[in-house]
């Protein structure tokens, strides 16, 4: 997994909180109970601080009090892919029906498998015809709009399509709480591949 920025200053700042807290905890438990007792109390505020990473970042109620705005992304992903050599051909409009074909655009079936902590997020996908992951990412938690999941990917290209080589490149897609849906568009660079696309991806586990 790689980091993600995100425009939740609320992040850095718990991340200053939970350091004041680990070293007061420190050096409060050496200066009371001596150096073995405050060492050990060291590690267990540090893993409080992976626990809290990991695993209780995702607690609903953290959510519902605001605490944590970042949305919680894991899991595998399904839906569809429609793409084009031909930007044109795209519609300004992100949002589509499920599995309504666009005329023009070719449809495939495609998976994502999406890994994510507090701070750390991996993208796959699973492609029609070749993978590709996620080497950077942003998260925008916006008011009163959807959530936007931003990341740019490598594309390991095809063994078996002799025209699709490795490329990299970028996808855009809002996140419908409501329906736990993915979907936006993406783009190939145009030196390299120079296709693009709707992502319209339902999670399911």
């Amino acid at each position: 997994m790689h980091n993600f920025s995100t425009d939740q200053a609320n992040r850095h700042q718990r991340y200053i909180l939970i350091g004041i807290l680990t070293a007061v905890i420190y050096l409060g438990g050496i200066s009371v109970f001596g150096p073995i007792v405050g060492f050990s109390l060291g590690i267990v505020s540090s893993l409080l601080y992976i626990g809290f990473t990991r695993y209780l970042w995702k607690w609903e109620w953290l959510h519902d009090k605001g605490l944590v705005a970042v949305p919680n992304l894991n899991g595998s992903w399904e839906g569809y892919l429609y793409t084009s050599a031909d930007a044109n051909l795209i519609p300004d409009e992100q949002i589509v029906d499920e599995g309504r074909q666009i005329e023009g655009l070719t449809k495939q079936e495609t998976s994502i498998e999406i890994n994510q902590t507090w701070d750390k997020i991996r993208v796959s996908l699973n492609g029609p015809e070749s993978p590709s992951h996620s080497r950077a990412a942003t998260i925008l938690v916006k008011e009163k709009a959807w959530p936007t999941l931003s990341y740019n990917y490598w594309n390991d290209g095809s063994t078996t399509n002799e025209e699709l080589d490795p490329h990299y490149g970028t996808a855009i897609l809002e996140y419908d709480e409501g329906q736990d849906k993915l979907e936006g568009k993406y783009y190939n660079r145009p030196d390299q591949r120079g296709t693009y696309g709707i992502l319209e991806l339902y999670r399911v586990n």
